[in-house]
Protein backbone atom coordinates (compact mmCIF):
# COMPACT_ATOMS: atom_id res chain seq x y z
CA UNK A 1 0.00 0.00 0.00
CA UNK A 2 2.57 2.28 0.65
CA UNK A 3 4.28 1.38 -2.77
CA UNK A 4 0.89 3.06 -3.78
CA UNK A 5 0.41 5.75 -2.30
CA UNK A 6 4.17 6.93 -3.33
CA UNK A 7 2.90 6.19 -7.02
CA UNK A 8 -0.72 8.25 -6.57
CA UNK A 9 1.71 11.42 -4.96
CA UNK A 10 4.43 11.20 -7.24
CA UNK A 11 1.22 11.22 -10.87
CA UNK A 12 -0.99 14.30 -8.78
CA UNK A 13 2.38 15.93 -8.70
CA UNK A 14 2.62 15.40 -12.30
CA UNK A 15 -0.63 15.91 -13.43
CA UNK A 16 0.09 19.76 -11.60
CA UNK A 17 2.75 20.30 -14.03
CA UNK A 18 1.32 18.96 -16.99
CA UNK A 19 -2.11 21.09 -16.22
CA UNK A 20 -1.35 23.14 -19.64
CA UNK A 21 -0.48 20.61 -21.37
CA UNK A 22 -1.14 20.43 -25.31
CA UNK A 23 -3.69 23.33 -25.57
CA UNK A 24 -4.98 22.34 -29.08
CA UNK A 25 -5.80 19.30 -28.61
CA UNK A 26 -6.86 19.71 -24.88
CA UNK A 27 -9.60 21.80 -26.05
CA UNK A 28 -13.00 21.42 -24.17
CA UNK A 29 -16.32 22.51 -24.07
CA UNK A 30 -17.94 24.93 -21.53
CA UNK A 31 -19.59 21.42 -19.84
CA UNK A 32 -16.43 19.64 -20.68
CA UNK A 33 -14.49 22.51 -18.46
CA UNK A 34 -16.77 22.31 -15.79
CA UNK A 35 -16.76 18.53 -14.94
CA UNK A 36 -13.00 18.83 -14.95
CA UNK A 37 -12.68 21.49 -12.24
CA UNK A 38 -15.38 19.52 -10.33
CA UNK A 39 -13.55 16.16 -11.11
CA UNK A 40 -10.18 18.15 -10.16
CA UNK A 41 -12.14 19.17 -6.90
CA UNK A 42 -13.54 16.24 -6.08
CA UNK A 43 -9.82 14.25 -6.76
CA UNK A 44 -8.11 16.85 -3.85
CA UNK A 45 -11.36 16.20 -1.51
CA UNK A 46 -10.70 12.35 -1.81
CA UNK A 47 -13.94 11.60 -3.11
CA UNK A 48 -13.18 9.27 -6.03
CA UNK A 49 -16.17 7.78 -6.58
CA UNK A 50 -17.38 11.33 -7.48
CA UNK A 51 -14.19 12.47 -9.17
CA UNK A 52 -14.25 9.40 -11.36
CA UNK A 53 -17.30 9.54 -13.31
CA UNK A 54 -16.52 12.94 -14.28
CA UNK A 55 -12.96 12.13 -15.25
CA UNK A 56 -14.63 10.09 -17.95
CA UNK A 57 -17.31 12.42 -18.74
CA UNK A 58 -14.39 14.71 -19.88
CA UNK A 59 -12.65 11.57 -21.93
CA UNK A 60 -16.05 11.14 -23.71
CA UNK A 61 -16.16 14.58 -25.00
CA UNK A 62 -12.44 14.19 -25.91
CA UNK A 63 -10.36 10.64 -25.53
CA UNK A 64 -7.18 12.86 -26.60
CA UNK A 65 -7.52 14.71 -22.93
CA UNK A 66 -4.07 13.62 -20.94
CA UNK A 67 -5.29 15.14 -17.99
CA UNK A 68 -8.32 12.93 -17.74
CA UNK A 69 -6.25 10.34 -18.60
CA UNK A 70 -3.88 10.68 -16.32
CA UNK A 71 -5.91 11.64 -13.31
CA UNK A 72 -8.87 8.54 -14.38
CA UNK A 73 -5.78 6.19 -14.62
CA UNK A 74 -4.52 6.64 -11.41
CA UNK A 75 -8.15 6.13 -9.72
CA UNK A 76 -8.12 3.03 -11.75
CA UNK A 77 -4.94 2.15 -9.96
CA UNK A 78 -5.14 3.23 -6.31
CA UNK A 79 -8.42 2.82 -5.55
CA UNK A 80 -10.72 0.61 -7.65
CA UNK A 81 -7.21 -1.66 -7.95
CA UNK A 82 -8.47 -2.23 -11.71
CA UNK A 83 -5.31 -2.38 -13.24
CA UNK A 84 -6.05 -3.69 -17.17
CA UNK A 85 -8.51 -0.11 -17.25
CA UNK A 86 -5.54 1.98 -15.54
CA UNK A 87 -2.83 0.73 -17.99
CA UNK A 88 -5.03 1.21 -20.59
CA UNK A 89 -5.89 4.69 -19.50
CA UNK A 90 -2.01 5.12 -19.17
CA UNK A 91 -0.89 3.91 -22.40
CA UNK A 92 -3.64 6.38 -24.08
CA UNK A 93 -2.09 9.22 -22.21
CA UNK A 94 1.59 8.08 -23.52
CA UNK A 95 0.32 7.74 -27.05
CA UNK A 96 -1.20 11.29 -26.76
CA UNK A 97 2.13 12.68 -25.55
CA UNK A 98 4.03 10.74 -27.84
CA UNK A 99 2.10 12.60 -30.78
CA UNK A 100 3.17 15.53 -29.42
CA UNK A 101 6.89 14.76 -29.67
CA UNK A 102 6.07 13.37 -33.46
CA UNK A 103 4.40 16.60 -33.92
CA UNK A 104 8.02 18.63 -32.80
CA UNK A 105 9.85 16.12 -35.03
CA UNK A 106 7.79 16.96 -37.97
CA UNK A 107 8.34 20.45 -37.35
CA UNK A 108 11.81 20.60 -37.29
CA UNK A 109 11.75 19.34 -40.69
CA UNK A 110 10.03 22.69 -42.44
CA UNK A 111 10.72 25.20 -39.43
CA UNK A 112 13.30 25.06 -37.05
CA UNK A 113 12.66 28.26 -35.10
CA UNK A 114 8.81 27.23 -34.65
CA UNK A 115 9.93 24.07 -33.48
CA UNK A 116 12.41 25.66 -30.80
CA UNK A 117 9.38 27.72 -30.24
CA UNK A 118 7.12 24.68 -29.73
CA UNK A 119 10.01 22.46 -28.01
CA UNK A 120 10.31 25.60 -25.42
CA UNK A 121 6.54 25.98 -24.38
CA UNK A 122 4.98 22.04 -25.10
CA UNK A 123 7.78 20.12 -23.79
CA UNK A 124 10.38 21.42 -21.80
CA UNK A 125 8.31 23.53 -19.81
CA UNK A 126 5.55 21.09 -19.04
CA UNK A 127 8.44 18.99 -18.48
CA UNK A 128 7.27 16.18 -20.86
CA UNK A 129 10.14 14.29 -20.41
CA UNK A 130 9.72 13.37 -16.97
CA UNK A 131 5.96 13.00 -17.79
CA UNK A 132 6.25 10.54 -19.98
CA UNK A 133 8.85 8.14 -18.10
CA UNK A 134 6.42 8.27 -15.08
CA UNK A 135 3.41 6.76 -16.71
CA UNK A 136 5.52 4.33 -18.54
CA UNK A 137 6.30 3.41 -14.89
CA UNK A 138 2.95 3.43 -14.01
CA UNK A 139 1.99 1.53 -16.73
CA UNK A 140 4.69 -1.23 -16.25
CA UNK A 141 3.58 -1.33 -12.61
CA UNK A 142 0.25 -2.54 -13.82
CA UNK A 143 1.35 -5.39 -15.08
CA UNK A 144 2.94 -6.25 -12.34
CA UNK A 145 0.49 -6.31 -10.07
CA UNK A 146 -1.94 -8.36 -11.86
CA UNK A 147 1.06 -10.38 -12.18
CA UNK A 148 1.37 -10.51 -7.90
CA UNK A 149 -2.17 -11.20 -8.02
CA UNK A 150 -2.53 -13.83 -10.19
CA UNK A 151 0.63 -15.74 -8.34
CA UNK A 152 -1.41 -15.27 -5.23
CA UNK A 153 -4.60 -17.17 -6.15
CA UNK A 154 -2.02 -19.87 -7.30
CA UNK A 155 -0.63 -19.70 -4.04
CA UNK A 156 -4.27 -19.53 -2.48
CA UNK A 157 -5.15 -22.68 -4.33
CA UNK A 158 -7.34 -20.53 -6.76
CA UNK A 159 -6.44 -21.64 -10.21
CA UNK A 160 -9.37 -20.95 -11.77
CA UNK A 161 -8.88 -16.98 -10.66
CA UNK A 162 -5.49 -16.98 -11.78
CA UNK A 163 -6.28 -18.38 -14.89
CA UNK A 164 -8.57 -15.56 -15.44
CA UNK A 165 -6.09 -12.88 -14.30
CA UNK A 166 -3.25 -14.39 -16.78
CA UNK A 167 -5.94 -14.52 -19.41
CA UNK A 168 -6.25 -10.72 -19.23
CA UNK A 169 -3.41 -10.17 -19.69
CA UNK A 170 -2.60 -12.63 -21.74
CA UNK A 171 -5.50 -11.02 -24.15
CA UNK A 172 -3.65 -7.32 -24.07
CA UNK A 173 0.09 -8.51 -23.70
CA UNK A 174 0.07 -11.39 -25.98
CA UNK A 175 3.59 -11.87 -25.76
CA UNK A 176 4.34 -11.77 -22.31
CA UNK A 177 6.35 -14.94 -21.70
CA UNK A 178 5.88 -15.00 -17.61
CA UNK A 179 1.76 -14.77 -18.57
CA UNK A 180 2.18 -17.73 -20.51
CA UNK A 181 4.10 -19.51 -18.20
CA UNK A 182 2.37 -18.99 -14.88
CA UNK A 183 -1.16 -20.04 -17.44
CA UNK A 184 0.83 -23.38 -18.08
CA UNK A 185 1.19 -24.08 -14.54
CA UNK A 186 -2.43 -22.81 -13.16
CA UNK A 187 -3.47 -25.49 -15.77
CA UNK A 188 -0.55 -28.28 -14.69
CA UNK A 189 -2.44 -27.69 -11.23
CA UNK A 190 -5.71 -28.47 -12.37
CA UNK A 191 -4.06 -31.49 -14.16
CA UNK A 192 -5.89 -30.30 -17.41
CA UNK A 193 -2.66 -31.19 -19.51
CA UNK A 194 -3.92 -30.49 -22.74
CA UNK A 195 -3.98 -26.73 -21.72
CA UNK A 196 -0.76 -26.97 -20.04
CA UNK A 197 0.89 -28.69 -22.61
CA UNK A 198 -0.18 -25.05 -25.16
CA UNK A 199 0.76 -22.95 -22.67
CA UNK A 200 4.24 -24.86 -22.03
CA UNK A 201 4.45 -25.04 -25.88
CA UNK A 202 3.75 -20.98 -26.18
CA UNK A 203 6.50 -20.17 -23.65
CA UNK A 204 8.77 -22.24 -25.07
CA UNK A 205 8.29 -20.49 -28.46
CA UNK A 206 8.27 -16.88 -26.90
CA UNK A 207 11.23 -17.85 -24.70
CA UNK A 208 13.99 -19.75 -26.19
CA UNK A 209 15.89 -20.18 -23.21
CA UNK A 210 13.24 -21.09 -20.63
CA UNK A 211 14.50 -24.78 -20.45
CA UNK A 212 11.71 -25.20 -17.70
CA UNK A 213 9.13 -25.06 -20.32
CA UNK A 214 10.82 -27.76 -22.31
CA UNK A 215 11.60 -30.05 -19.86
CA UNK A 216 7.86 -30.03 -18.72
CA UNK A 217 6.79 -30.64 -22.75
CA UNK A 218 8.96 -33.80 -22.86
CA UNK A 219 7.56 -35.21 -19.43
CA UNK A 220 3.90 -34.92 -20.70
CA UNK A 221 5.00 -36.22 -24.32
CA UNK A 222 7.02 -39.08 -22.90
CA UNK A 223 4.33 -39.98 -20.43
CA UNK A 224 1.64 -39.41 -23.35
CA UNK A 225 4.41 -42.12 -25.18
CA UNK A 226 5.19 -39.52 -28.34
CA UNK A 227 8.68 -40.94 -27.35
CA UNK A 228 9.77 -38.94 -30.55
CA UNK A 229 8.96 -35.34 -29.57
CA UNK A 230 9.65 -36.19 -26.19
CA UNK A 231 13.63 -37.21 -27.21
CA UNK A 232 13.25 -34.25 -29.16
CA UNK A 233 12.34 -31.59 -26.60
CA UNK A 234 14.94 -33.18 -24.51
CA UNK A 235 17.76 -32.41 -27.07
CA UNK A 236 16.12 -28.93 -26.74
CA UNK A 237 16.46 -28.67 -24.03
CA UNK A 238 19.98 -29.98 -23.68
CA UNK A 239 21.10 -27.41 -26.28
CA UNK A 240 20.20 -25.12 -23.01
CA UNK A 241 21.96 -27.43 -20.15
CA UNK A 242 24.66 -28.92 -22.34
CA UNK A 243 26.76 -29.53 -19.18
CA UNK A 244 24.00 -31.30 -17.92
CA UNK A 245 23.87 -35.72 -19.03
CA UNK A 246 20.29 -36.21 -17.63
CA UNK A 247 18.63 -34.30 -20.63
CA UNK A 248 21.06 -36.44 -23.22
CA UNK A 249 19.85 -39.69 -21.28
CA UNK A 250 16.39 -39.04 -20.86
CA UNK A 251 16.42 -38.58 -25.05
CA UNK A 252 18.26 -42.17 -25.09
CA UNK A 253 15.39 -44.05 -23.68
CA UNK A 254 12.81 -41.91 -25.31
CA UNK A 255 14.06 -42.74 -28.50
CA UNK A 256 14.96 -46.24 -27.68
CA UNK A 257 11.42 -46.19 -27.13
CA UNK A 258 10.42 -45.63 -30.89
CA UNK A 259 13.45 -47.55 -32.08
CA UNK A 260 15.75 -44.80 -33.49
CA UNK A 261 18.71 -46.55 -32.47
CA UNK A 262 21.33 -43.75 -34.02
CA UNK A 263 19.47 -40.84 -32.31
CA UNK A 264 19.48 -43.16 -29.17
CA UNK A 265 23.03 -44.20 -29.37
CA UNK A 266 23.89 -40.57 -29.95
CA UNK A 267 22.11 -39.11 -26.91
CA UNK A 268 23.54 -42.11 -24.84
CA UNK A 269 26.51 -40.93 -25.66
CA UNK A 270 26.75 -37.39 -24.95
CA UNK A 271 25.33 -38.61 -21.43
CA UNK A 272 28.44 -40.55 -21.30
CA UNK A 273 31.32 -38.12 -21.78
CA UNK A 274 29.23 -35.53 -19.20
CA UNK A 275 28.83 -38.11 -16.35
CA UNK A 276 29.98 -40.47 -13.57
CA UNK A 277 30.68 -44.57 -14.81
CA UNK A 278 27.33 -45.97 -14.81
CA UNK A 279 26.43 -49.78 -15.15
CA UNK A 280 23.06 -48.96 -16.92
CA UNK A 281 24.32 -46.44 -19.23
CA UNK A 282 27.35 -48.75 -20.19
CA UNK A 283 25.39 -51.22 -20.91
CA UNK A 284 22.81 -49.98 -23.10
CA UNK A 285 25.33 -48.42 -25.38
CA UNK A 286 26.98 -51.75 -25.76
CA UNK A 287 23.66 -53.11 -26.53
CA UNK A 288 22.81 -50.42 -29.36
CA UNK A 289 26.63 -50.23 -30.72
CA UNK A 290 25.62 -54.46 -31.31
CA UNK A 291 22.65 -53.41 -33.30
CA UNK A 292 24.25 -50.87 -35.19
CA UNK A 293 26.55 -53.76 -36.37
CA UNK A 294 29.45 -51.88 -33.99
CA UNK A 295 30.88 -55.38 -32.14
CA UNK A 296 33.97 -53.03 -31.47
CA UNK A 297 32.39 -50.26 -29.44
CA UNK A 298 29.59 -52.57 -28.26
CA UNK A 299 32.47 -54.75 -26.73
CA UNK A 300 34.79 -51.58 -25.82
CA UNK A 301 31.13 -50.71 -23.37
CA UNK A 302 30.26 -54.01 -22.03
CA UNK A 303 34.39 -54.05 -21.08
CA UNK A 304 33.81 -50.99 -19.05
CA UNK A 305 30.52 -52.34 -18.00
CA UNK A 306 32.46 -55.70 -16.67
CA UNK A 307 35.37 -53.40 -15.23
CA UNK A 308 32.88 -51.15 -13.12
CA UNK A 309 31.18 -53.96 -11.51
CA UNK A 310 33.88 -55.77 -10.40
CA UNK A 311 35.29 -52.26 -8.35
CA UNK A 312 34.49 -53.18 -5.18
CA UNK A 313 35.35 -57.00 -5.19
CA UNK A 314 32.35 -58.76 -5.97
CA UNK A 315 30.95 -59.12 -9.22
CA UNK A 316 26.78 -58.32 -9.21
CA UNK A 317 26.49 -59.67 -12.87
CA UNK A 318 28.39 -62.23 -14.09
CA UNK A 319 26.26 -62.40 -17.35
CA UNK A 320 28.22 -59.68 -18.54
CA UNK A 321 31.28 -61.39 -18.03
CA UNK A 322 30.53 -64.61 -19.91
CA UNK A 323 28.97 -62.58 -23.24
CA UNK A 324 32.04 -59.86 -22.81
CA UNK A 325 34.80 -62.96 -23.13
CA UNK A 326 32.55 -64.92 -26.18
CA UNK A 327 33.03 -61.01 -28.04
CA UNK A 328 36.51 -60.64 -27.33
CA UNK A 329 36.88 -64.11 -28.43
CA UNK A 330 35.59 -63.12 -31.64
CA UNK A 331 37.69 -60.20 -31.75
CA UNK A 332 40.76 -62.25 -31.30
CA UNK A 333 41.55 -59.67 -28.37
CA UNK A 334 43.38 -62.70 -26.81
CA UNK A 335 45.69 -60.99 -24.08
CA UNK A 336 42.25 -59.49 -23.00
CA UNK A 337 40.26 -62.23 -23.02
CA UNK A 338 42.69 -63.99 -21.01
CA UNK A 339 41.95 -61.67 -17.75
CA UNK A 340 38.09 -62.04 -18.41
CA UNK A 341 37.78 -65.60 -18.83
CA UNK A 342 39.97 -66.14 -15.60
CA UNK A 343 37.28 -63.74 -14.27
CA UNK A 344 34.45 -65.99 -15.28
CA UNK A 345 36.26 -69.13 -14.11
CA UNK A 346 36.56 -67.62 -10.62
CA UNK A 347 32.66 -66.51 -10.39
CA UNK A 348 31.77 -70.45 -11.74
CA UNK A 349 34.68 -72.48 -10.94
CA UNK A 350 32.11 -75.42 -11.87
CA UNK A 351 31.46 -74.09 -15.68
CA UNK A 352 33.42 -76.45 -18.46
CA UNK A 353 32.47 -73.40 -20.61
CA UNK A 354 34.94 -71.43 -18.55
CA UNK A 355 37.29 -73.44 -18.64
CA UNK A 356 37.22 -74.72 -22.43
CA UNK A 357 37.54 -70.32 -23.23
CA UNK A 358 40.93 -70.87 -20.79
CA UNK A 359 42.14 -73.65 -22.94
CA UNK A 360 41.23 -72.02 -26.07
CA UNK A 361 42.48 -68.40 -25.21
CA UNK A 362 45.57 -70.23 -23.97
CA UNK A 363 46.37 -72.35 -27.13
CA UNK A 364 45.45 -69.11 -29.44
CA UNK A 365 48.42 -67.27 -26.84
CA UNK A 366 50.65 -70.55 -27.61
CA UNK A 367 50.95 -70.24 -23.78
CA UNK A 368 51.35 -74.22 -23.39
CA UNK A 369 51.52 -74.00 -19.54
CA UNK A 370 48.23 -72.52 -19.45
CA UNK A 371 46.99 -74.87 -22.36
CA UNK A 372 47.94 -78.19 -19.84
CA UNK A 373 46.64 -76.23 -16.58
CA UNK A 374 43.31 -75.87 -18.11
CA UNK A 375 43.10 -79.45 -20.04
CA UNK A 376 43.68 -80.81 -16.65
CA UNK A 377 41.04 -78.96 -15.07
CA UNK A 378 38.41 -79.86 -17.42
CA UNK A 379 39.61 -83.35 -17.73
CA UNK A 380 38.30 -83.38 -14.10
CA UNK A 381 35.26 -81.64 -14.61
CA UNK A 382 34.08 -85.05 -16.91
Amino acid sequence: MKRNLKFFVTLIVLLVLSGSLFAASQELTADGKKNLRSANMHLGGERYEKALPLYESVLEENPHHVIALEKAGSIYYNIKKDYLKARSLFISAIQEINDIYAEYEELQKTDEKAADKFYKKQIKKEKLDMVLEQLKQFKDSCFDQLINAGKLKLQEEDYNGAIQIFTDLINVIPDSTLSYRLMALSYEKLEDTDNAIMYFRKTAELDPTYIIARLKLANYYFNAKKYEEAGNMFLEAAELEPENPDNFYNAGLAFINVKKDSLAYNAFMESYKLSSPNMDLLVTLSNLALKMDNNVESTKYLQEAVDLDREDGKVDNPEYVTTLCYKLYGLKHFNELLKYAELWFEIKPSSKQAVQMLYNTAKELNNKELMSKYEKIYKKME
